[in-house]
């Protein structure tokens, strides 16, 4: 262990290091906009558990089902995160071939990178807990003891989906070592979507039959058939139960909580072992099959075209031949076409024309913060994706300025594409009013173009040169600020649309007459900030690029 805690200590000071050399301007703005995005997910929370433990029968049984199933995403989630990020993790990293060339324990090293895979995998999902857990315990007037336990609970759960997600891979990848990455991606997503699949097709759970409740006979049958979403022997119903019973002073937190740190302790000490086993020999046998591997020619060598062109091919082959892009692409995709499939089971909510349209501006509202992660996940690595390449860009007949442009419009162009056709979709199956059909996609242009802008400029301003996984590109403290900043635009830009739809709304089905100063200056404001977050992000990003010593 003595290795362990050596690796260990030069990792963190590694961190600390980075910290301290950050510059005042990024460390500040990198607290500052965490600080805000904590501060304003626990106020949403607040509201939202607020509002639903005041709702008579079926209030405080809906907030801890909804819970439960918050907490069963985060798991889901949280498995196949770990399964992708394992690979690069303990396989992939180029640290791997100096840390086994030392005279340390190859399960001390794998110890340390479980630390760093679990980092890397489930910071999303803490940032998200944590707001949750202290807003739920607030909104409960929880004892202090519920603070300190729920919080190392939230710490504590995703240490089982690392510890099975490293299991998964060495037994696989020691079985079958000719496997590429995107072989064993898309075998684990093909997995986790099936587990997912026969669970929602034999336990049927009944928080999802919520939106089916047509009259309050039905809404009361629903509220006295709620159950355990999940199962009984899911970390993440203990997580919730954790919550439930530490909320109350009850002793069933209690037990909870040591059964969540028993049995992560225990996953921990079989992935331990299954590590000592199998890590090293996968790792070896992997590394051969690569000694081995026949390298093909580039598609670019074949291709003489202009330099824009050959620039924006490349571009393509760079994401195709990054398994983590396109396959976490694909999942993103499907997700999106199961949430607008989803929007038919709200019958009772569709019948009358102001819920429409109000859901309408709602749907809106859940499409770009959709359209803000993907910008983070995928439009902010893209320079830094260029890695040591890039001074050979910044020496070709492309300035930095044309390239920053190109790279501008090929991903505008991809994220209108998937703005506005999830808007068409889902206002089709919405039955939304034709003015608000046809003016949500012009609005929409705005925000896509808004939001690449901001992605590309922080991703230019904070690039990785000497990271290839996009995965940890996005989850560094450039992408944590490009995340929140995203946010924060989506935010502001709907608080000022809020003034013209309410507006609308009321001279629409209330029969009051329209304030049009107030419709025509919230228009302006809104395209005054679409100036600003396009140009000042685009132009921060072409400075960043040429004045950077490569």
């Amino acid at each position: 262990m003595k290795e362990f805690w050596l690796l260990l200590r030069s990792h963190i000071k590694t961190v600390i290091t980075s910290i301290t050399t950050m510059g005042a301007f990024r460390f500040i703005s990198f607290v500052f906009v965490i600080a805000c995005f904590l501060l304003g997910s626990y106020y949403l929370f607040f509201r939202i558990f607020t509002y639903l433990l005041s709702v008579e029968m079926i209030g405080p049984g809906l907030t801890d089902r909804l819970i439960e199933m918050s907490f069963f995403v985060f798991f889901t989630m949280l498995l196949f995160s770990n399964v992708i990020t394992s690979f690069s993790t303990f396989y992939n990293d180029k640290e791997l071939d100096f840390l086994f060339s030392l005279p340390v324990k190859p399960t001390s090293v794998y110890l340390v990178k479980l630390i760093e895979n679990y980092l890397y995998a489930s910071w999303a999902t803490m940032i998200l807990a944590i707001p949750l857990v202290i807003a739920y315990g607030v909104t409960t007037r929880a004892p202090l003891l519920y603070f300190p336990f729920s919080l190392l609970g939230v710490l504590i759960f995703p240490l089982i989906p690392a510890a099975l997600a490293s299991m998964f891979i060495f037994s696989l990848l020691r079985l079958f070592p000719r496997l590429q990455a995107r072989d064993i991606i898309l075998l684990s997503l093909g997995l986790i979507m099936a587990l997912t699949f026969l669970y929602m097709k034999i336990t049927n759970p009944g928080l999802l039959k919520l939106f089916e409740t047509e009259n309050e006979r039905e809404l009361l049958l629903f509220a006295s058939n709620l159950t355990t979403i999940g199962g009984s022997y899911v970390p993440s119903t203990w997580l919730s139960n954790i919550l439930r019973g530490l909320s109350t002073a009850h002793m069933s937190g209690f037990f909870y909580s040591a059964l969540l740190f028993v049995v992560s302790l225990a996953a921990t000490i079989l992935a331990y072992l299954v590590a000592k086993l199998l890590y090293v020999q996968s790792w070896l046998l992997i590394g051969e099959h690569v000694a081995r591997r026949r390298f093909k020619r580039s598609l670019l060598s074949f291709h003489s075209a202009r330099p824009t062109r050959t620039f924006l091919m490349k571009d393509v082959l760079i994401f195709v031949r990054e398994p983590t892009q396109w396959v976490q692409l694909s999942m993103f995709t499907i997700l999106l076409i199961v949430y607008i499939f989803s929007l038919r089971r709200t019958p009772m909510y569709f019948t009358f024309p102001l819920w429409r349209t109000i859901v309408s501006f709602a749907n809106f509202a859940y499409i770009s913060f959709v359209i803000a992660t993907f910008g983070v996940r995928f439009i902010y690595p893209a320079v830094s994706l260029e890695r040591a390449g890039i001074w050979l860009l910044g020496s070709s007949p492309l300035s930095f300025r044309k390239i920053i442009a190109m790279k501008y419009l090929s991903n505008l162009f991809l994220a209108v594409v998937i703005i506005e056709a999830l808007l068409i979709f889902s206002n089709v199956v919405i039955r939304t009013d034709n003015s608000v059909f046809f003016i949500m996609p012009i609005i929409a242009l705005f925000v896509a173009a808004s939001l690449v802008s901001i992605n590309l400029g922080f991703g230019s301003r904070f690039p990785h040169f000497n990271e290839d996984n996009p995965s940890k590109i996005a989850a560094g403290s450039g992408g944590i600020i490009a995340a929140l900043a995203s946010i924060t635009y989506v935010g502001i830009s709907l608080i000022i649309l809020a003034a013209p739809a309410y507006n609308y709304l009321a001279s629409e089905y209330f029969n009051r007459p329209v304030n049009y100063p107030v419709i025509y200056s919230a228009l302006a404001v809104f395209v005054f900030l679409n100036i600003l977050t396009i140009g000042i992000p685009l132009k921060i990003a072409s400075r960043s690029l040429v004045y950077a010593d490569f």
